[in-house]
């Protein structure tokens, strides 16, 4: 191997090289030829024949070593060259730091790519699991208070508040929060208003453009609430193209929300914005359903009701006219208090268990009271809280209904209880009475009992009816919650 000090270097464009050389030989020699060889590039020695230069092109990157020699045609060498020792270096692109560097490269190219599909899977999954608990969510209280509970759970974080529009007003006022906002229940504490334009909520109201902000002390827009934070994270969520609500939350530390936040939240806000919009179009038609009905039907009812209420009292003689009308008063006064319910149910300003509960409550004084009937009506656990969706609420009311009039009707009871009690996995509603009672074996068409169990098992419920004669009657109706 050539000695590198006395090495030649040439750059890598140079990569063509020949070499002259002559042996000097004064005396007569017949059959002089001349050889080289370059070691690194030829495997033995080139005869040349008479000539003097050996080429070469396109020398590889390397150490090379050129010898010349000089030999009789019996093979006798007469003269020979040292050597030439040179290296052609090699461009950078084929050196080994340069390969070093792209292995690195190529390395976190890859792990990008690797952390980048991670993190797409991983915000796939938690979109899903926020679509999915919003799934059975049927009201915007409901949509708000699911997303801003999985945000801290789901998000890790600390704070979560969602504002809601107030067209009237034209402000931002807080629906539902989870942590130091929400210390328990459904509740928000000091609930605050914001105007559209104020604050970082206000400007992301005004503008329907998210924000983040990594120190809001630095941020003269922000807006203390019930503690001073360092970081903040707003998102609007769109309904028709207007900013229906805000999605805001803060945390102690200064630059805690990431890109990645912002993006996962964008898509949390979308999903609400779709849930919203299917929800509220919902509601304009069963709102349009409930006063067509009670418009048209209502008014129509009404006046057959009428008519037949006066006709009766002029008709004197005729008994079978009489009667008749009685029919068309009766029925029309069972189609209207049916058609109150249907309206009732239908009307999205019903949607929560509280007014179902005072429905009860109304129909239970206006039926019981009259008939001189004392009851109690007793409420167990966070009734508030019981979400249930529209057929669930009429099939309660319905067969609370059937078997408070039974009461009325058939019983002959002095009194009469009803409970609605809740508890993590149950709803359980029981009407009870000192009456007469029945032999549940044999079931009178006229009592109802048949549409009630009918109710309870296309809810997924339970119905218990325990009664004998002169033992009263209970009736208890379970439904599970989970």
């Amino acid at each position: 191997e050539a000695n590198t000090d006395s090495t030649h270097k040439l750059p890598f464009r140079s990569n063509a090289i020949s070499f002259d050389f002559a042996g000097l030989y004064y005396g007569v020699v017949p059959g002089i030829h001349y050889e080289y060889k370059l070691e690194g590039y030829d495997q033995d020695w080139v005869n040349a024949g008479k000539n003097f230069t050996a080429v070469y092109q396109n020398l590889p990157p390397g150490n090379f070593l050129f010898h010349a020699r000089a030999k009789t045609s019996d093979g006798h060498i007469t003269g020979e060259v040292s050597g030439f020792p040179f290296r052609i270096v090699p461009p950078f692109w084929r050196t080994g730091l340069f390969i070093l560097i792209v292995a690195l490269l190529a390395g976190a190219i890859l792990g990008w790519v690797i952390y980048s599909l991670w993190q797409k899977l991983k915000m796939e999954r938690m979109i899903n699991s926020f679509a999915t608990s919003l799934y059975g969510q049927n009201t915007t209280d409901d949509i708000f208070w699911d997303t801003a509970r999985n945000c801290i759970e789901k998000l890790g974080f600390t704070d979560c508040v969602i504002y809601q529009r107030n067209e009237s007003r034209d402000v931002f006022i807080q629906k539902a929060a989870y942590g130091p906002k929400n210390p328990y229940r459904r509740e928000i504490v000091n609930v605050i208003e914001i105007p559209v334009g104020k604050g970082i909520v206000g400007n992301v109201a005004a503008t329907g453009k998210a924000m983040l902000v990594g120190d809001t002390s630095k941020d003269p827009r922000y807006i203390v609430d019930d503690e001073k934070r360092l970081s903040e994270i707003s998102v609007p969520v769109l309904v028709d193209g207007k900013v229906f609500a805000v999605i805001d939350s803060e945390h102690a530390q200064k630059n805690f929300y990431t890109r990645y936040h912002l993006r996962i939240l964008k898509k949390i806000a979308a999903i609400c914005s779709e849930r919203i919009t299917k929800h509220l179009a919902e509601e304009r038609l069963r709102a349009k359903i409930a006063r067509d009905l009670h418009d048209e039907m209502g008014s129509t009812l009404t006046s057959i009701n009428i008519i037949s209420k006066v006709a009766m009292e002029e008709i004197k003689e005729e008994e079978k006219i009489k009667q008749s009308f009685q029919k068309i008063k009766d029925h029309s006064g069972r189609m209207m208090e049916s058609m109150s319910d249907m309206v009732w149910v239908i009307n999205p300003v019903n949607d929560n268990f509280g007014k179902v509960i005072l429905r009860m409550k109304e129909f239970a004084a206006e039926i019981l009271e009259p008939a001189r009937i004392n009851y109690h009506f007793a409420e167990e656990g966070i009734l508030e809280q019981v979400q249930l969706n529209l057929e669930q609420r009429k099939d309660i009311y319905m067969i609370f209904k059937e078997a408070v009039n039974n009461i009325v009707k058939y019983s002959g009871a002095t009194e009469a209880g009803i409970r609605l009690q809740k508890t993590s996995e149950r709803l359980t509603m029981t009407i009870m009475d000192n009456g007469k009672g029945f032999d549940v074996n044999v079931i009178n068409p006229g009592n109802g009992l048949k549409n009630m169990q009918s109710r309870a098992t296309e809810m997924g419920a339970t119905l218990d009816i325990l009664s004998g004669k002169e033992k009263g009657t209970v009736i208890e109706l379970g439904l599970s919650l989970t």
